[in-house]
């Protein structure tokens, strides 16, 4: 009975140090913006998010399946949220390989981007989505 609680234990303690180490990479030291989506019900989705900037707009990269890239695929118009200033953006799919963006955000988010590419989803079911203000905006 030991042994099965020790086995418990290490595995517990494994999760634990997972995700730590998970958020610790993803969130920590880096720039991490806020993306605001429509639910269908109209209600609003904050997702946390890397972005890269280009020419007056930026790009989100995500994986095709989750919820915030099926929002912003039904409905473009999203806010970001970044610095606490809060900006609204045109959100359109850019299929196909990118690697330039790839390689941006591997410049930027550096050993992050690789713990989130070897434990996250594969390069077949991820999206690159670029974001140009809205009008008004600029």
């Amino acid at each position: 009975m030991k042994r099965v609680a020790l086995g418990v234990a290490v595995l517990v303690g494994l999760a634990l140090a997972y995700l730590l180490a998970h958020w610790t990479l993803i969130e920590a030291g880096r720039e991490v913006i806020t993306l605001r989506t429509r639910e269908p019900d109209s209600s609003v989705r904050e997702t946390r998010l890397w972005i890269i900037d280009d020419d007056g707009g930026a790009w989100l990269h995500g994986d095709r399946g989750s919820q915030w890239v099926q929002n912003l695929l039904e409905r473009p118009g999203v806010e970001i949220v970044r610095d606490g200033t809060t900006e609204r953006y045109e959100a359109t799919p850019a299929p196909g390989p990118h690697p330039e963006l790839h390689a941006r955000l591997r410049e930027k988010y550096g050993i992050a981007d690789w713990w989130v590419r070897l434990v996250g989803s594969d390069r077949e079911s991820t999206l690159a989505i670029r974001l140009e203000r809205e009008p008004a905006a600029r």
